[in-house]
């Protein structure tokens, strides 16, 4: 569903209310409804105010094939304006042609995107099972800890948790996810798992089945299970130690009209400014769990996003099939 905001009223001399003649919205693509209200507040509604140009906002899965039904491809519904979704995905359209390219920077050099967030996949468990943390081998470890376990249903953080279970260090991981051999052993592990999966597609997808109770534990990003209601919050425990750290990034989407191309650029170089940027962390904070005062730093393993650029559709196509192999 998309919801206008911003539709610009008069008041005439007589008092009545009367509408005037808006510019088409600016299509916004976001990840899940809890951020999206905050990037709502912090963004799109100040915008909307300041320039008199409506913003419309939908959820997507963050699928390249629609992005490009919304893009390049779009029928009469029209073009989309941004997108916000992880790096990788980004980075994947970047290279086939369905985002503009960004001016380039240090910590972006190809304009593959804007970052716009960092956040952590993490272990999120049901504390009321045991305070202790588990790792990701107690996570495959049924006869021990049993119940059912949340994973990503896609092959991104999914395989590399499985290779970390399995004993990999995290520094060696994506060196053996390029070889047949470690792809082969990341899925051997996941079948020894897989008639206690539930899965998630999306950070609320992953905090509704942690809320509602549905897994003992799960991976699942920080800042989706930091949106949890106080109430079950309080008891879903969260370890940082083996996350999987990655961006978020916004794209502006190509395809779009030269006058629409302005204002969709307008709108990302307001987003990306400080005071936008401290409001919307202020509503949505996206900060890792800290260790404990004296506690040993957590492993963290930053998401190659080169290693998907170049493997993600071979993989995802065996990933495709092992799931389609599950039943």
């Amino acid at each position: 569903m998309l919801v206008a905001v911003g539709a610009l009223f008069v008041l005439p001399a007589g008092g009545r209310a009367a509408h005037v003649r808006t510019r088409p919205a600016l299509v916004v693509a976001t990840m899940d409804s809890r951020l999206e209200q905050a990037q709502n507040m912090a963004f799109f509604q100040p915008f909307a105010r300041a320039s008199g140009q409506p913003v419309a906002r939908r959820i997507w899965g963050g699928t390249l094939p629609e992005l490009d039904s919304h893009g390049l491809h779009a029928g009469n519904g029209g073009t989309w304006s941004l997108v916000f979704t992880e790096d990788s995905t980004i980075r994947a359209a970047c290279m086939q042609g369905l985002v503009v390219r960004l001016a380039g920077s240090s910590t972006n050099p190809d304009g593959c995107g804007a970052p716009g967030l960092t956040t952590q996949v993490v272990v999120a468990w049901d504390q009321s099972w045991r305070k202790t943390a588990p790792r990701w081998a107690d996570f495959w470890d049924i006869v021990r800890f049993p119940g059912k376990r949340g994973l990503r249903r896609d092959p991104r953080t999914t395989l590399e948790i499985a290779l970390m279970a399995d004993g990999v260090a995290p520094a060696d991981v994506y060196g053996l996810l390029a070889t047949p051999q470690g792809v082969d052993r990341a899925f051997r592990k996941l079948s020894q798992l897989r008639p206690y999966i539930t899965w998630w597609s999306t950070p609320a997808d992953a905090a509704s089945i942690l809320e509602r109770g549905q897994v003992l534990m799960s991976s699942a990003p920080g800042d989706a299970v930091r949106t949890i209601g106080p109430r079950r919050r309080d008891t879903i425990g969260v370890s940082t130690d083996m996350a999987l750290s990655y961006g978020l990034s916004w794209g502006v989407v190509a395809g779009q009209s030269a006058a629409q191309l302005v204002q969709s650029r307008n709108l990302l170089h307001f987003i990306v400014q400080p005071d936008r940027q401290a409001d919307f962390l202020a509503r949505y904070p996206a900060t890792a769990e800290q260790p404990a005062p004296g506690a040993t730093p957590a492993a963290v393993l930053p998401m190659d996003v080169q290693f998907w650029q170049t493997h993600y559709t071979t993989l995802a196509h065996r990933f495709d099939l092992w799931l389609r192999d599950a039943g």
